[in-house]
């Protein structure tokens, strides 16, 4: 059995270089729900309705606080919320719709939520700001 080389066969060489890259390429590019920004949708809700931020809270204790940001937003292995004011409110609703893939990773929300829960989360958090 022979093998190829670079200079045996130059040719091969690089299709398989080619097609190495392209599949590296393919595999790292981000999702598309990732590139593609989602239009945010104005809350049909005051963020500072208590009914919402109950709502918010709720949610975001079953999906948000137990591993990640800890109860009441503070604690865990992610950012804290509570006496936070340096959230801007759409900020806050793209990072939960698209999540982040930064050192800290957070999964994305958009696909799993209505914008209106979204915007519960982010009337959630912005009340933890307030304590």
């Amino acid at each position: 059995m022979t093998h190829d080389t670079p200079r045996s066969n130059p040719a091969g060489w690089l299709t398989a270089s080619a097609l190495v890259i392209a599949f590296g390429m393919i595999w790292a590019a981000p999702s598309p729900a990732s590139t593609t920004e989602a239009a945010i949708v104005a809350p049909s809700f005051e963020l500072t309705d208590p009914d919402r931020i109950a709502l918010g809270k709720k949610r975001f204790n079953k999906t948000c606080a137990g591993y990640c940001h800890g109860s009441d937003g503070v604690g865990g292995r992610a950012p804290d919320f509570k006496g936070r004011t340096d959230l801007a409110d759409e900020e806050a609703y793209r990072t939960i719709f698209h999540g982040r893939r930064t050192s800290d990773i957070m999964p994305p929300w958009g696909e799993a939520f209505s914008p209106d829960q979204i915007w519960e989360l982010v009337a959630y958090i912005k009340f933890l700001g307030t304590q």
